[in-house]
């Protein structure tokens, strides 16, 4: 993965932590160290999905945003925006999104949010996983032309196709979609940035959960247009679950710590920042990229870090701060702050 670039920083290996970002020079207080890219991967929850803009992300306290795309089932907070989507997606996305937007009112009776269930099953451990995958992968190589030829089945229709058709989320069929388009457009950026990524290789909180990844995957092969059919793979999908899990940055509706948690994103360069439970970085969400700035003065040579808590560290214990981070990241933290703790 190319590291991001910046005249405040550079990228080096840390020590049990993997790489992260140093101070080249003193830094002061308030400086903006790092805008990011917009995200290689994103959802918007179902439940926000007229309620945020799909071109900035912007959200207004609930309300529903004026500018409707029913074609596409998105929102928009003005024409401008919906503009600005159209010319960044280009006519091949919008026609992805389109047919996605198609076959979820149609099947609309097996959409699930399958997210938000209670798990009813243990979670799978990586061999599982793999072999989930491995299985999905060759049945839709199997299904041929019975699968590619969207005449067929755009609607998930085809007899082959039902076993996969219990249940449809729209949240991992979405997310998916993006990844695909991303990878479609940028090839290489998907091979030196997404794959460079540290994965969970059992990201899955039940066997539902891996089953609805699964099935998303094959749903939406079935619908894409052929031309978006060679980057809809098991492997791609896969992956966009797997480095979403270590790596992915909250959607929340206002400050770090916002009270509506409306969806997340991958961002690949923002992804060398290491946690830390007091952070000398702060950032905030400008559209659909981020900003990073100091929180206060830096010293040449210092880490420079982000919270991946999102702001509740402030008020939790340690034990409470290294459970989260333990159960979401699968790292005890050792940061100062929390060495310090352990030691008093």
């Amino acid at each position: 993965m190319s590291p991001p670039v910046s005249e405040y920083f550079n990228v080096q290996d840390i020590p049990g932590a993997g790489r992260g970002v140093i101070a080249s020079s003193r830094i002061p207080v308030g400086t903006v160290i790092f805008d990011s890219e917009s995200p290689a991967a994103h959802v918007i929850f179902r439940q926000y999905r007229k309620e945020v803009c799909a071109y900035c992300f912007r959200y207004d306290r609930g309300r529903t945003l004026p500018v409707r795309d029913a074609s596409v089932g998105k929102v928009f907070c003005d024409a401008s925006c919906q503009e600005k989507w159209q010319r960044k997606e280009g006519d091949l996305a919008v026609a992805a999104w389109q047919a996605l937007q198609n076959f979820t009112q149609v099947n609309s009776k097996a959409v699930e949010d399958t997210w938000s269930d209670a798990p009813r099953t243990g979670k799978p451990d990586a061999k599982n996983v793999s072999k989930h995958w491995a299985d999905v992968a060759q049945q839709v190589d199997a299904f041929g032309k019975q699968t590619t030829k969207r005449s067929n089945n755009k609607n998930g229709s085809s007899k082959t196709l039902k076993p996969f058709m219990k249940q449809i989320n729209p949240d991992i069929l979405g997310l998916f979609l993006s990844g695909v388009i991303f990878h479609h457009r940028q090839p290489e950026d998907w091979k030196n940035e997404v794959l460079s990524l540290a994965m969970d290789h059992a990201p899955y909180r039940s066997v539902e959960d891996l089953e609805a990844h699964c099935n998303g995957f094959v749903q939406l092969h079935s619908i894409l247009p052929p031309e978006l059919q060679s980057s809809c793979t098991a492997d791609l999908c896969r992956v966009i679950a797997e480095a979403g899990s270590h790596n992915a940055f909250g959607i929340r509706s206002g400050s770090e710590d916002g009270e509506e948690y409306m969806g997340w994103a991958i961002y690949p360069s923002a992804s060398y920042f290491n946690h830390s439970c007091n952070p000398n970085l702060m950032k905030r969400r400008v559209g659909s990229a981020w900003e990073f700035w100091t929180a206060w003065e830096l010293e040449e040579g210092k880490q420079c870090c982000i919270s991946y808590l999102g702001g509740d560290e402030k008020d939790l214990t340690l034990t409470e701060r290294r459970q989260r981070l333990k159960e979401a990241w699968e790292f005890e933290c050792m940061c100062e702050r929390c060495q310090q703790e352990a030691a008093e």
